[in-house]
């Protein structure tokens, strides 16, 4: 979940700049800036498709 902007600090680099509040894994709430939460996006989506490729080839037969 994103909330508005606001003048932070920022939970993963530590710098203060506007940040965003999100709700991450485990509904654990970050307060990310910009660059970070793009760093943030990325993984959990490479994760999440890392997961799907696993899952497709247990449906298959092939792992």
């Amino acid at each position: 979940m994103k909330l508005e902007p606001t003048s932070g600090v920022c939970s993963s680099c530590g710098e203060e700049s506007s940040t965003n509040h999100y709700h991450g894994s485990d509904s654990e709430k970050m307060e990310l800036c910009k660059p970070c939460y793009d760093v943030y996006l990325a993984k959990e989506m490479l994760q999440y498709w890392k997961d799907h490729i696993e899952e497709e080839k247990r449906r298959v037969g092939k792992l």
